[in-house]
């Protein structure tokens, strides 16, 4: 099976979920390799010419180009070596505790990423948005205390009414022993439930103070980034930051002169004088400064994470 589940059987009775996603383990490595080789054939033909364009090359394009060819091989390496490819859910029993486990596409750099109990379970949840396909099906563990834990695999779609997603769904229902999950629920929908509590002049002291934090801004979320992590933003940042500085060296000078050269992939290179073309002029000088502001700002979130080492989360 070329998308799938594996399922093992420990002998003190634990369950192993295997998610493995054969079309990802091909894409990786060749992506990795590609990333790996597409740097060294640059330097190997730019070697090997007669004519070195680096002569009639500017220091800061030399400098864009140097980076580039650093920033494909750490690519790679972020998709072969950092990159959780390999997940497995790990059910226990005897422990009373679940976990999520990744590894890379080598089945190394372990990682456990959520460690949840499996005393108190109170049902499952298939939960798909109003109008998303079928293949963003999502299956949540509810706890009796309202908790939930998300069992989904990133690399394997759920999608309900194919054979491998029932058969994942009955293994997974009767190693916890609850009922399979029929009907799909919105999340929109799903509230937590409130517990019942008598009010005294404590709770309802308690009760204000929480009301007070509740009306005050969140914290926003954040994930912590790793040391490759980090160096792989700083050298996109960095990357990012000099494309556009060398952008802004085109765009400054037409301000003065009013005289525009705009290079593209399909339509090569162009002159627009202001004198002649106006409003086409101003059209794609402005364009040209919306670009620099949109990327700069992708490049400095970039070098902020990677000072920084956490990134915000999305609230979803």
């Amino acid at each position: 099976m070329l998308i799938g589940h594996r399922f093992e059987r420990t002998p003190r009775g634990d369950l192993h979920i295997h998610s493995h996603n054969g079309v990802m383990n091909i894409v990786a490595p060749l992506m990795g390799a590609i990333a790996f080789a597409a740097p060294v054939a640059f330097v190997a033909i730019a070697v090997a010419s007669d004519s070195s364009p680096s002569a009639s090359l500017d220091p800061l394009t030399m400098l864009l180009i140097m980076l580039g060819l650093l920033l494909f091989p750490a690519l790679g390496l972020v998709i072969t070596v950092y990159t959780g490819m390999r997940e497995t859910l790990l059910l226990s029993r005897l422990d009373g505790e679940g976990k999520r486990r990744t590894r890379n596409f080598f089945g190394r750099r372990e990682r456990i990423t959520e460690v949840f109990r499996l005393d108190r379970t109170q049902r499952l949840e298939l939960r798909r948005r109003q109008g998303a396909e079928p293949a963003r099906t999502q299956l949540w563990l509810v706890m009796r205390d309202g908790s939930e834990h998300r069992l989904t695999t990133d690399n394997v779609p759920v999608i309900p009414g194919s054979q491998r997603t029932d058969r994942w769904l009955q293994e997974l229902a009767e190693y916890l022993q609850l009922k399979v999950p029929i009907a799909i629920i919105d999340p929109a929908t799903v509230k937590a439930p409130v517990p019942y509590k008598p009010i005294s002049r404590r709770a309802a002291k308690a009760a204000a103070q929480a009301k007070h934090k509740a009306a005050a801004p969140p914290a926003e979320k954040s994930t912590t980034l790793s040391t490759p992590a980090r160096a792989f933003c700083a050298l996109l940042g960095t990357f990012l930051a000099v494309f556009e500085l060398s952008h802004l060296t085109t765009l400054l000078p037409a301000l003065f002169t009013g005289r525009l050269r705009v290079s593209g992939f399909r339509t090569g290179a162009h002159s627009f004088y202001w004198s002649e073309q106006p409003l086409v002029f101003s059209f794609n000088l402005l364009v040209g400064y919306a670009e620099v502001l949109i990327i700069g700002a992708i490049a400095w979130g970039c070098v902020r994470a990677a000072v920084t080492g956490r990134l915000k989360a999305a609230s979803g």
